[in-house]
């Protein structure tokens, strides 16, 4: 799509922005992380288990936004791969804790390279100080959002 042809009412919109550059942000994701054989949800779901330790699926899907099902189904994906161990929760047996394994450390590096790549793909015409700047203010967005947002509508709260 060429931003140029669009109505000028819609160029004026930021969201409208917004969304085409999430649009092809999302595209160019899925591309590289069906390279590695991996999803876009595998990505976020070792970050978690690499940054903060061993997790439920539960806490999994609220860090992340997702639902039940969801971190169900990449779980499942990620276990068969021997990216991720998953036993029972020492400290409350009725759950599973998930880990990062050797493995998927190895993904996750991968994947971390990929991601960075595309960021400088995606955002090339931006200097670093634009760039920064950029995310400053979706970060106030989002933390907005996040702020204003009940916590039983947010993604990841589904049954």
């Amino acid at each position: 799509m060429d931003f140029t042809e669009a109505p000028a009412r819609l160029r004026a919109l930021p969201s409208y922005a917004i969304t085409l550059t999430a649009a092809q942000a999302g595209q160019l994701a899925t591309d590289r992380v069906a390279r590695l054989g991996a999803s876009k949800a595998a990505y976020g779901m070792l970050a978690v288990l690499d940054e903060f330790g061993p997790s439920s699926q539960a806490d999994l899907g609220r860090r992340l936004g997702m639902d039940r099902r969801s971190v169900s189904d990449e779980t499942a994906g990620l276990e068969r791969g021997g990216l991720v161990s998953r036993e029972p929760d020492p400290a409350d047996p009725r759950r599973n804790r998930l880990e990062i394994t050797q493995a998927g450390l190895a993904l996750l590096a991968e994947l971390e390279d990929s991601f960075k790549a595309m960021q400088d793909e995606l955002f090339a015409m931006l200097s670093a100080k634009d760039r920064a700047e950029l995310n400053r203010l979706l970060s106030l967005m989002v933390a907005s959002a996040s702020a204003s947002t009940p916590a039983s509508a947010r993604p990841g709260r589904g049954r």
